[in-house]
Formats: C-alpha cells, sequence, structure tokens
C-alpha cells in the first residue's frame, strides 16, 4: 500500500512549540498579548478603526510565526537559513528535540493553545480584509481543533509509535536528511543526536502510562521490526555517513573535520542506538506482558468523539464521519463504474488490468520523467519563475526498509531556490507508470510545483510555513499525479483510465474500511467481511491482517490523500457544470492554487470567486459585444 512519506516536524500539535526553558516568560508573554489584544479592540468601533484591528491581526499572525519559530529550533532550522532575518531572537531558540512526551510538556502545549486560542477569538473576522479573512479561517480551522484534541478527556488517546509516521520512523529521516550550512549547525546536530535517548525516553514513559490506563493501540511487530533494521547496522549506519558526509562537504579543515565527526559517532553511538535499543526492549515487552488494543479507537471511552476530530483535522473540514462515509461510498460506485464501462469497451485494457501488467512508459531516468512534464504541464498550470531541481538519493537504509519510490524535501523560506527530489536508489523501476505516478505526485505538477508556486506568490510567512491543512497539500499533489497522466503519451489511454479508476476505488474501500475499525469498531473478522463485499476477496490471511494492522496502528492516514483529492474533483465538477464551455483549466487551478494550504471552506470560497468572475466577465463582454 502506498504510504505517506514526507518528513513532518515531531511536535504533534502545531501550536505546542515551546520550550521548557522559557515557560514562564512565554506564559506571562500570552496573557499580556491576550490583555493588549482585548483593550485595543474594546476601544474599537466597527467600522473606523478597521485599520487598526486589521494592523494588529498582521501583528498577531506575525508574532506567531515569530514565537513558533523562536521555541522550535527543528522547525527554525528546517525552514529558515537567516531566522534572525525574521525578527527570530537566535539565542533563545534552545537546541533540542522539541516539546516531549512528559505530563509538564504536555500540560504546558495546552496552556499555550488556550492562550492562542483566547487570543485569537478576541478578532472580528468582519473588520479584516477578504486575504485576512483567508488567513484568519485557516488559523481559526487549525486553533479550534487543536483546543478540541487537547481535551483532558483525550489525555494519552494519540501515539507516540504509530507504525508509519512514529517517532522511530521520522528519526532517521530527520538525520539522514539534515542539512548543515556552518560550523554551528555541526554543533547543533551533535546536539540534537545527544538529545535522542532522552526525548524517546518520554515517549516510551508515555507508553508505558497509555498501557497502564488501557489506551495502548500499537503494532508491535512492525515497530520492533524496524528498530531491529537500524541496530542491525549500529555505527556502520548509512544514516551516521551521511552525517558525517555532511560535515565533510563543509570543508572546516582535517582537525576541525576530524574532532565534530568524532563527537557525531560518540552521540550517535551513546544516544541514538540506545535509543532504539529501549524502543525494541520496551515494545517487545508490552508485547508479552502489556494490554494492547488490537482493534480500533471506537473501543476507548470517548474514541468514536476523538476519531471524529482526528479525521476533521486530516481532511481539512468539519464534515462529519457520516458526510465522509457518504463521499466515500458515492466515490467508489462512480469509480467502479467508470473502470467497468473503460475495461468492456477495451478488452486489452482488461486483459492487462486482470494480469497486473501494464506496458512501460519509456523513460529511463527520475529526471527524464521530471523534464518531460515540466516542458508540458504549463498549459493546465500557472507559470512559475523558477522550477529548477536538483535530484538525490534517498538514504540507502531509509530507502531499504521503506520500499517508497521518491519524496519531496520542503526547501526553506529565504535560501537556495533550488528544489529537491529524493529518490530510491534501490528501485530500478523507473519505467513504470507507479514510478511515474509517484514522482508526478513528488514533483511537477504535484508538491515541488505546488511549494513553488507558495512561495512566490504568498506573502505571508505563516501562510508559507505553518498553515497546515495535510488535506489540501496532499489532495492537490494526488490530484496532479492524475493530471499528469495526460502527458503520458507512450501508454494507452483507456490503460491509464482503468489503473486511475482502479487504484482510487481501492482508496476509497481502504478509507471505509478505517472508518469502520476506528469508528464501527470493527474485528478483524468484521474487516475481512466488508472488504468482501467490497470486491477484495484473497485467501491470504495473513496479507489482510498485515492490512488490518496497518490501519488500526494508523488511523486517518489515508483520508488526507484521497478524501483531499475527491473534494477537489468535486470542486472541479462543480466548476465545470456550471460554467460550461466558459470552464478554463488553468484558471481554474490558479483559484485552486490561490489559498495555500487551507482548510476546504477556503478553497472551495476561492472557486466559487473563481466561478463568479469567469461568469460575470462573459455576461459583460457579450453586453457590451450586443
Amino acid at each position: 500500500m502506498f504510504q505517506a512519506y514526507r518528513f513532518i516536524p515531531m511536535l504533534r500539535i502545531l501550536f505546542e512549540r515551546q520550550t521548557k526553558k522559557e515557560e514562564q516568560p512565554m506564559k506571562k508573554a500570552k496573557k499580556a498579548l491576550l490583555l493588549l489584544l482585548t483593550a485595543a479592540l474594546i476601544l474599537s468601533s466597527t467600522g473606523c478603526h478597521n485599520e487598526n484591528t486589521q494592523q494588529d491581526f498582521d501583528t498577531f499572525i506575525e508574532d506567531e510565526f515569530v514565537s513558533t519559530m523562536q521555541s522550535d529550533y527543528i522547525t527554525a532550522h528546517s525552514y529558515l537559513q537567516k531566522p534572525e532575518d525574521f525578527g527570530v531572537d537566535v539565542s533563545k531558540l534552545e537546541v533540542s528535540l522539541g516539546l516531549t512526551y512528559s505530563d509538564e510538556d504536555l500540560e504546558l502545549a495546552k496552556e499555550s493553545v488556550n492562550a492562542s486560542y483566547d487570543a485569537f477569538k478576541a478578532f472580528n473576522r468582519s473588520s479584516l480584509t477578504s486575504e485576512q479573512q483567508d488567513t484568519y479561517d485557516i488559523y481559526n480551522f487549525q486553533i479550534t481543533l487543536s483546543k478540541k484534541l487537547n481535551d483532558d478527556k483525550f489525555d494519552y488517546y494519540a501515539s507516540a509509535f504509530e507504525s508509519m509516521g512514529g517517532i522511530h520512523y521520522q528519526l532517521p529521516v530527520l538525520f539522514a536528511d539534515w542539512e548543515v550550512r556552518s560550523e554551528q549547525d555541526v554543533i547543533d546536530l551533535i546536539t540534537l543526536l545527544g538529545d535522542v535517548k532522552p526525548y524517546v525516553d518520554t515517549a516510551l514513559e508515555y507508553t508505558k502510562k497509555q498501557e497502564e490506563k488501557g489506551l495502548l493501540m500499537v503494532d508491535f511487530d512492525s515497530v520492533i521490526d524496524y528498530c531491529n533494521g537500524i541496530l542491525e547496522k549500529g555505527e556502520n549506519s548509512s544514516i551516521l555517513s551521511s552525517m558525517k558526509d555532511s560535515i565533510a562537504a563543509l570543508n572546516l579543515g582535517e582537525e576541525k573535520t576530524e574532532q565534530h565527526t568524532s563527537q557525531l559517532q560518540e552521540a550517535f553511538r551513546s544516544s541514538f542506538l540506545p535509543a532504539y535499543e529501549a524502543i525494541r526492549s520496551t515494545m517487545q515487552q508490552l508485547k508479552e506482558t502489556g494490554t494492547n488494543n488490537t482493534e480500533g479507537l471506537a473501543k476507548f471511552e470517548h474514541g468514536k468523539e476523538y476519531f471524529e476530530l482526528l479525521l476533521q483535522q486530516n481532511i481539512g473540514s468539519n464534515k462529519s464521519v457520516d458526510e465522509i462515509r457518504q463521499m466515500m461510498e458515492n466515490a467508489y460506485d462512480s469509480h467502479l463504474s467508470k473502470l467497468q464501462s473503460i475495461l468492456l469497451q477495451n478488452p486489452d485494457a482488461m486483459d492487462a488490468m486482470l494480469a497486473y501488467e501494464f506496458p512501460e512508459t519509456g523513460y529511463t531516468s527520475y529526471a527524464d520523467i521530471m523534464n518531460d512534464i515540466q516542458s508540458k504541464f504549463f498549459n493546465e498550470f500557472p507559470a512559475v519563475n523558477d522550477l529548477t531541481f536538483n535530484i538525490v538519493d534517498i538514504n540507502e537504509e531509509i530507502a531499504s526498509d521503506s520500499g517508497v519510490t521518491a519524496y519531496f524535501n520542503i526547501p526553506t523560506i529565504d535560501g537556495n531556490p533550488v528544489k529537491q527530489l529524493r529518490v530510491n536508489p534501490t528501485t530500478n523501476d523507473v519505467t513504470s507508470i507507479a514510478t511515474y505516478a509517484t514522482v508526478a505526485h513528488e514533483g511537477f505538477p504535484g508538491h515541488m510545483y505546488q511549494y513553488a508556486y507558495l512561495y512566490e506568490n504568498t506573502d505571508s510567512n505563516y501562510r508559507k510555513v505553518l498553515a497546515d491543512s495535510l488535506a489540501y497539500t496532499e489532495g492537490f499533489a494526488v490530484y496532479a499525479q492524475y493530471e499528469a497522466f495526460r502527458y503520458l503519451d507512450s501508454v494507452d489511454p483507456a490503460l491509464l483510465a482503468a489503473y486511475r479508476e482502479n487504484e482510487l476505488l481501492t482508496y476509497c474501500a481502504i478509507i471505509l474500511m478505517d472508518i469502520g475499525i476506528h469508528y464501527d469498531g470493527w474485528s478483524f473478522e468484521d474487516f475481512k467481511t466488508n472488504m468482501a463485499l467490497y470486491g477484495f476477496v484473497t485467501d491470504d490471511d495473513e496479507a489482510m491482517r498485515e492490512q488490518y494492522n496497518q490501519l488500526q496502528a494508523n488511523p486517518c492516514a489515508f483520508e488526507p490523500y484521497y478524501v483531499g483529492y475527491h473534494e477537489i474533483v468535486n470542486l472541479k465538477g462543480m466548476a465545470q457544470t456550471e460554467l460550461g464551455d466558459l470552464f478554463d483549466e488553468k484558471e481554474f487551478n490558479e483559484a485552486l492554487l490561490k489559498s495555500g494550504a487551507a482548510p476546504f471552506s477556503v478553497v472551495q470560497k476561492n472557486i466559487e470567486e473563481y466561478i463568479e468572475t469567469a461568469a460575470y466577465t462573459d455576461a459583460q463582454f457579450a453586453k457590451s459585444a450586443a
């Protein structure tokens, strides 16, 4: 199955970013900000002081950006090459992996969310400009869900070790891809490595408390297997080699390079590897003696409510579970009907699908795919000034353990404009349709183009970096990968269409299974029965168990991709229906990209504005012609 594999900072909720060192100053600052904003709004009257309110709102949003960067080293380093140019006081940056899983830090996170929420709610949306209202709606969607998910009744519901994206999975990617730009970055990297064991220890203590409270839900075998892979390599790890290579590339001189490399290796030996030993032994112990929920969130007291909030966070809308269930059922029926029609009219495509055999695309390298798409896709997508890119191999351990074909490294907003696509050196099947789809998803016209457009057309630092709608971001990339099929001239269009419809109906069914497990409380036997109802029948019980375990241990993992995709194609269908011959592909995609990563309420508003503008312009043209 397709697995999400782009690094997301390890902090669990956007608004939790705050270090222990700054606890009291940050609390005071939040309270002071709240008092100032409240006083300012009380003194303002509707209409005549809108300008002041708008300035205050811009200040609030920018302060949120700066305080987030200032309180989380990983986020600041990942997105800013020169944080001081953005008003970040680098002297306040604590070099660490960030907020831990300790009770103290989790409580501090709640206080931070609540303070941000209270300050934000002092603003009157109607007093803001249209663009500010979009920012307001984006922030409101994020902070409101964060506040709800931080309710005490959901304490210990979130897992630190989800099999597809837990911290054991994120840490190797973080360090293998870590960019060092100076000697200070090397020193900080060594400090970060030293923080791995203490950080992981808090996650393991949190996991043990989950077990004590009857809230543990972990795929032990998956986590243990991953740890085994890390530990078998030991100090021969290519992750360590990647970091050493980054230090050597700085050309600091033989003495300094040797000194820092030695310190790095010691931190890897004394912190990174022991952390994975601790994860493995704890998981083995809990597997043998603990009480683990091997079904879904529905088995917890507030599990169904938690799942619904988690779903909304991952679909970028406030739609209910039942609304999403109906959306996916309708989409499944539509994709199945289209697939049947294609195959009945194209017997050769049917034979290929039944044998699961697809012709080669003709490409011999990842660069060929990227260059060819880049030469074609601006007929349907708005132009950007700079789409220069390079292609770098994924770290070999991560490549071999994950099976991921490629992923996009999100660039800093102030650095080298060259975009980076990471590709799997162990994958030899560059000519396959699946590889083409993945490169289109991660590269052009997917994430690489998406972020280039965002950075070039958005002024707000918050909107560039912290506006976080995974459903929009991933939904767009899925939409883009299928749009790119039109550029694949060497493959039978009917076969490509069949491939697309088959893949989409499969993921609609997977999301319905996810809802069944986590909201309806399906057991493994229930899962197999319902999979059969959707046409997925197999004698391989082990394979079915693996699929069930993946969904059970990773609630809402697939929804951002395929609910997000269907939201976009539904909006496109709406625009095509209302505009008819007036519909313009490039103008639609420009409206789609306008908001950046936003909840679908904002995206829909922009599409509706596009429809109104296109219809009005046509009406005015007809009037003038008459």
